[in-house]
């Protein structure tokens, strides 16, 4: 029992240091060039943070949104009549096609969504039978 004194100190200290790196390693501010958001030089240019993986780790190549390399939009306003209709491969297809969109989403009701709006990608929810209940952009 004398060594157990001298244990739980020390895994305490062990566990502690490892919960302050993985806390450490989860601020949103890692990576930037300081708390204020400019250079190094202070020349006032704001720092961009790389994009993270699921692992936390960074990637070389910049973040790059879809629609601005395409140049194109979607455009879902000549798609309404299709409201109604089922949601089958070739419908889904002809109204990526019709709308101008470069992506397209269908989603069912338990179906788990993005929130970030591409004006690039078609959405086409649907009820539980695959029934087009909506179609938008975004």
């Amino acid at each position: 029992m004398a060594g157990s004194t001298l244990v739980s100190p020390l895994r305490m200290a062990v566990l502690s240091g490892a919960m302050i790196a993985l806390l450490g390693a989860c601020s949103p501010d890692r990576g930037t060039a300081g708390a204020t958001g400019t250079d190094e030089a202070g020349a006032g240019a704001v720092a961009a943070t790389p994009p993270m993986s699921a692992d936390g780790a960074t990637s070389a190549a910049p973040a790059v949104d879809p629609a601005a390399d395409t140049g194109r939009t979607c455009n879902a306003d000549a798609l309404q009549d299709l409201v109604g209709q089922e949601a089958s491969e070739t419908v889904v297809a002809q109204a990526t096609a019709d709308s101008g969109a470069t992506s397209v989403r269908v989603l069912g009701p338990d179906d788990v969504a993005t929130m970030d709006f591409r004006n690039d990608r078609l959405t086409i929810t649907t009820d539980a039978r695959r029934i087009i209940q909506t179609i938008n952009c975004g």
